[in-house]
């Protein structure tokens, strides 16, 4: 994602520049500045490029289960996000059903 608008912190401080491509340790920096919304330039690509190779199965489902160990797993949304991110992992698209 590509920042479309300069962001700054809700002290005014600048945070980063129009045009900046976001990492996650630009996302943990704005949040870490109580910032929550920006806004991302959708005039380029619109497909989401993995950040890595997808985990084996095994590695998921440890990943998944420290990620939600304080979730129960049998409620709805925890499952659905669960779903979420394993056809993620796998390069798939999630249809919501």
């Amino acid at each position: 994602m590509v920042l479309g608008a300069d962001v700054s912190s809700p002290r005014g401080q600048m945070l980063l520049a129009a045009g900046a491509t976001l990492t996650d340790r630009h996302l943990r920096l704005l949040a870490a500045n109580g910032v929550a919304r920006v806004e991302v330039d959708v005039a380029g690509d619109d497909t989401v490029q993995p950040t890595g190779p997808a985990l084996n199965p095994v590695q998921l489902e440890a990943r998944l289960e420290t990620r939600f160990a304080h979730n129960d797993p049998a409620h709805p949304l925890i499952r659905e996000l669960k779903r979420i991110c394993r056809s993620r992992n796998e390069g798939g698209e999630t249809d919501g059903d």
